[in-house]
């Protein structure tokens, strides 16, 4: 009898690490795999397969600087990649928006594949949880210099809400029944 609870006890656990694993096997051309490991990435150049992008115009902005949600493809899953910030010069942004695209395009012949570009550009976490590409390589100077306008734009960026609304979680209780 005690020899079916440790096989119980083995299978569990095995399910278990196998289960975690799978929630970080991201592939490499994916926001999501680079935002697995921001530590060891910042600062280098990194390469992600971008299917489009759009303009983050709500939250506040840094002077010459556009920031940019991009949406990425991880090939190794065949699924969508996650999001990541990306920080474009505003003299290049005619450009970047040209060749990334603002929709996500479907290959001819009605496949499920969609077109991608590969988009380049240094990583750079500006603090934990914070994490955004510089695609021109020289916006980082300029956010460096307004770094709490920066961190408020990548957080509205990300899907993250700046503050709270000032309700102490009210909006989120269940309303009385009358």
């Amino acid at each position: 009898m005690k020899l079916l609870p440790k096989i119980l006890l083995t299978l569990s656990a095995a399910l278990f690490a196998t289960g975690a694993y799978a929630g970080t096997d991201a592939g490499r051309g994916s926001a999501k795999y680079y935002k697995t490991f921001p530590d060891q990435l910042d600062g280098k150049k990194i390469h992600m397969d971008c299917v489009s992008v759009k303009r983050i115009n709500g939250g506040p902005q840094v002077e010459g600087v556009v920031f940019f949600s991009a949406h990425t493809l991880d090939d190794k899953n065949n699924a969508p990649g996650g999001g990541i910030v990306v920080a474009v010069l505003e003299g290049d942004v005619a450009s970047f928006i040209r060749k990334y695209g603002t929709v996500v395009e479907r290959t001819p012949g009605g496949s499920d594949r969609v077109d991608n570009a590969r988009l380049s550009g240094i990583f750079h976490q500006l603090e934990r949880g914070h994490v955004y590409l510089d695609a021109s390589g020289e916006a980082n100077d300029l956010i460096l210099t307004h770094k709490e306008q920066a961190k408020n734009a990548i957080r509205f960026g990300d899907g993250v809400p700046a503050g709270g609304s000032g309700k102490g979680g009210a909006h989120y209780k269940k309303k009385k029944k009358r």
